[in-house]
Formats: structure tokens, sequence, C-alpha cells
């Protein structure tokens, strides 16, 4: 308890938690609950994987059971598209800071209930779904038959002796064949029983926020009490092998076949109960998740808001705003503020923090529309579907070049506008069409980033072509980010500024870090020719090169 405690609204490395502490085939299994649930709108794996949800994940992770685990998994892949589909009330967010023990109590609880192992309920659900139909019936008959042969010998002796030894052959014979096809799924068995019987101690606890869940849990609880009697014949409780009572129980077990018989009826309820089962997993992960939530939000040292968000009409243009926003994994941030109705471009150069700004802002959108916060003092936005394309790769499996994965990437961002019966798109674009060369890049580029805005798009992108400032001028507002180099230094501020980019500083940054200044003089002359003229120049005699390139 103590520990559950003290790990109360401190980061995951405060508390001692790490996404590299779960197992990996464990960490593989925690999307089961989302992919189970689909829905009209959901994160997908680009914009997961552009965003870097698996260490945004590890950073609000706190759950103490696997349904907690796998519900908030879901949760920051499912945004809401309305105030009605948002997952909790502040009411419910705010439960785990206004009752601190019993907030502390379900924790201990749901930590008894764990995890079902390396794998996902559902997986062994899944797996439960091919067992075939059990035989109840044989056993029941097997051991009418063993009594039967015990009562004929005790009359006659004899032959009743060899029919009562021939039956208790058949049977622990056919107790072991069938023992071994039982035990693969005993870990699944386990695991529901512990979350059954945690159920009912949690829906005990004062939680007034969430008295609704809590009295559907009850109601579950107390409609499993048939699968819970007697399953200490399938799952003893285990208190030392050496226990004379277990050694009877295991000898009772493989004459009669009583957890056999009970694993069947157990494996029905299972299978006829998949609904219930899967309500109980969700209003579990629901309480563990919430609890999550506001340890998280305790933990942001730099702030957060709940952020204010819009339902979308016919009449309201997309629109986002904030103030001192910052990406929740950067321990010590620069904040920055905008406000935009419409298209925004982002200029400035490497590591000046474009990308880590576009991130930021696609953050307090996902989890102000998930988890109901935002890394910010204030934020103000409509509510949109969010597509990403930053961080792709080539697909060397498909045999696709980096183009071809980033204009496909591109278009299924055009393609989500079109459904137009959804929210609105708000799209992040870090260096469009990196992928071919200059003139294609920025002509293309041009008419992409327009589409985008013509479709209703709101597209945060950033680039470093200058030229996109000017040739779009009339649908992007233009920020940038500056550096300074002084001497040998260089010098980030972070500061988003309004306006594009007025410097070229690669050539500089070249000098900086202690390139021959023959090179950086000679990249000088050459661009600052290009710039003049719109030709590329040979430093040394001046000849026109351009005509040898075409």
């Amino acid at each position: 308890m103590q520990q559950l405690s003290q790990s109360y609204g401190k980061t995951p490395d405060e508390a001692g938690f790490r996404l590299k502490e779960m197992p990996a085939e464990r960490y593989a299994q925690v999307p089961a609950y989302f992919h189970h649930h689909p829905m009209p709108f959901q994160i997908d794996d680009i914009t997961w994987n552009d965003l870097e949800m698996d260490e945004v994940y590890a950073r609000i992770n706190q759950c103490q059971c696997a349904a907690g685990e796998e519900y908030l998994y879901y949760l920051l892949r499912t945004p809401a598209g309305s105030m009605r589909d948002l997952a909790y009330t502040e009411e419910q967010l705010g439960f785990a800071e206004k009752n601190r023990e019993s907030a502390l109590k379900l924790q201990m609880l749901l930590h008894g209930i764990a995890s079902p192992g390396k794998y996902s309920l559902y997986q062994y659900l899944d797996l439960l779904d091919e067992l075939p139909e059990p035989s109840i019936g044989i056993h029941v008959i097997l051991d009418v038959l063993l009594i039967v042969s015990f009562v004929v010998m005790l009359l006659t002796g004899g032959y009743g002796i060899l029919f009562f030894i021939l039956m208790l052959a058949v049977n622990v014979v056919t107790y072991f064949r069938s023992k071994a096809g039982t035990e693969p799924y005993l870990v699944s068995f386990a695991y529901l029983l512990r979350m059954i019987q945690g159920a009912g101690p949690i829906s005990e606890i004062s939680a007034p926020a969430f008295s609704e869940e809590m009295g559907e849990l009850a109601s579950l609880y107390k409609s499993f009490a048939g699968f819970v009697r007697g399953s200490g014949l399938l799952i003893p409780s285990g208190e030392g092998s050496g226990n004379p009572l277990d050694i009877l129980m295991d000898y009772i077990r493989i004459l009669f076949h009583l957890d056999l018989i009970k694993f069947g009826r157990m494996l029905k309820e299972v299978r006829a109960r998949r609904d219930d089962l899967d309500r109980m997993v969700t209003i579990l992960g629901r309480l563990d998740t919430a609890i999550c939530i506001a340890s998280f939000r305790s933990s942001l040292k730099n702030g957060w808001c709940t952020p204010q968000m819009e339902e979308n009409t016919s009449e309201r243009k997309p629109h986002f705003a904030a103030e001192d926003l910052y990406h929740p994994l950067i321990l010590k941030p620069v904040t920055n503020s905008i406000e935009s109705g419409r298209c925004v471009l982002v200029t400035g150069s490497n590591a000046s923090g474009k990308s880590t700004f576009l991130k930021a802002a696609a953050l307090a959108v996902l989890l102000g529309e998930t988890i109901g916060t935002a890394c910010a003092k204030a934020c103000h936005f409509n509510f949109f579907r969010i597509y990403s394309s930053m961080a792709l790769r080539d697909n060397l499996q498909g045999s696709e070049s980096y183009f071809i994965v980033e204009i496909k990437s591109l278009k299924r961002i055009l393609d989500a506008a079109k459904e137009k019966e959804l929210p609105p798109v708000m799209a992040f674009v870090d260096e469009v069409l990196r992928g071919t060369n200059t003139v294609e890049r920025i002509s293309a580029g041009t008419e992409v980033l327009r589409g985008f805005s013509e479709e209703g798009i709101l597209c945060y992108a950033a680039t470093h072509d200058l030229e996109l400032t000017e040739l779009l001028s009339d649908a992007y507002d233009n920020y940038h980010f500056r550096e300074e180099v002084k001497g040998e230094d260089i010098f980030f501020s972070y500061r988003l500024l309004p306006g594009k980019a007025t410097t070229r500083n690669a050539i500089l940054l070249l000098s900086a870090i202690g390139y021959d200044q023959t090179i950086v003089d000679r990249a000088s002359a050459r661009a600052a020719g290009f710039i003049e003229t719109g030709k590329w120049m040979d430093t040394d005699t001046g000849k026109d090169q351009s005509e040898g390139a075409r």
C-alpha cells in the first residue's frame, strides 16, 4: 500500500514504472481490447507511431491490472467526436484526487487481479473458442461405473474385483488424457476467477462518481456465483504440496474427474457469457484508468488543463488555440502559444523545434479528446479526427520507396477528409514530399497542402522550403523557429515566432560544427549565386552548371 501511495502523482521514472519492464510479449498483447472494440474513428498506426504514442502510453500508464493497461491503450487510440462521446466526466477523473483513501483501496484490489500472464485475456478467450465442446457426460458415466464396480466388488468379490480394477484403470487413463487438453487454459481460468472474485469487494468501495458502474459490477459478480462455486476443484488454492488434504484431493480428482467436470461447466459458461465478461473487463479497466489519469495529471509539473472542446457545426470552422503548450515527454520544456483558424506552416532549421511543436499540438488534441487532459495552460479547439505524416520509412517488404510510402500516407488524409459525416480532420505533416527532388517537391507539395485546406482539413505542416510560405500565403498562416549562431556555438530558443523564417542558416551550421572554411565559403557563394540569378554557378569559373544538371 505504501508503494502505491507514494507512486501517485509521480512520473514513471520517479514511481519505478517503465515500459521496458513490461515484457515485450505482454506489451504486444496490450492492444487486444482495442482490436476487439472497433469504433467509427480510431487513431491509425501511422499516427500512433509518428506521435511516439508507445512512449506517451508508458508516461501515463500506472495501471494495476491488465484490464486497466488494455483499456488505457484503447482509450488513447479512440478520441471522442463530441461531448457525449467523452469517456469520462470531470467528476470521474477527479475521483482519485478527492477520495485518495478509496482510490488507494481500489488500486490494491485491482493489483490483486494483476495480469493473465504474457498474453491478453481476449487471446485466451479466442483460444477457448477453438476447443471442442467438452463432453461432461462421459466423465459422469465413468464416475457412475466406478461406484457400481466398487459396490459389485463388495457384494460378489472375484470378478467384481477385476471389474473394479478395470474401472480404476479406465478412469485414471481417461483422466490424464483429458487433463492434458485442459492444462493450457488454466491460466485464463485462474485470471477470470481472480477478476470475478475481485469484482465483489471492488463494487463495495465508495465511489459516487462511478455509482452506476459499481452497481453493474456488483450485479455481474453475483451472476457469476455458480462459476466461482467449486472452482477450487479445478484450480487449488495451493498452500503447499505436502498438505495431506491436497494430496487426498489430487487422488479424488484423478478417480472421479471432478476438475474435468467443473472445467466443462466453466467453459460452457464462459462461451455463453463473453459479453458479460467483456463488460466486467471494461468496468474494471475504466476504474483503473481513471486513477491512472488522475495520477498523470498530478505528475505534470508544467501544468495541465481540461481543454475547451467545441461541437462541430456547418457554420463553425476548424479552430485550434493553445496557451503555454508543451510536450509531455520533455522534462524541461519551452512552452509556446498559438491561435489559428487557418492552416499553419512552420519554418526553421533542423533541431529548432518544428517537429516537437507539431507533436505537442497533436497530443493536446488527442489527449484532450481521450483523457480530458491537455499539456497547456489553456486549450481550445473543435473535435477533430487526428492524422499525421511525419516519421515515415521505406517499405522494404512491400518494395515501396520512401516517396511512394509518403504520397500514400498523404492521400489517406485527403480521403479521410471526404467523410463529411465524421468530425473534421486535423493533420500534422513534417517536410511534405521530402522523398523527391526540389522542383517537384515544392510544386507538388504546394498543391497537396492547398488541397488539404480546400478539403476543410486544419493542417499544421513543417518545412524547410521557404518558397511554400509565399505560394501558400493565401491559405496558411506562417510561423517559424529561429536559431542563433555565435562563433562555434549554436543556440536554439525553441520559441515559436510569427511569420516565416527570414534566415538560411544551414551553411553557417557547417562552420559552427567545424567544417573546413573552404567548403563553407564555396557553399555560401553557390547559394548566393542561385538566389541572385536562379542558376547554379561554378564557384571557381563562374560557368552556369544548370545546363549540365538538366
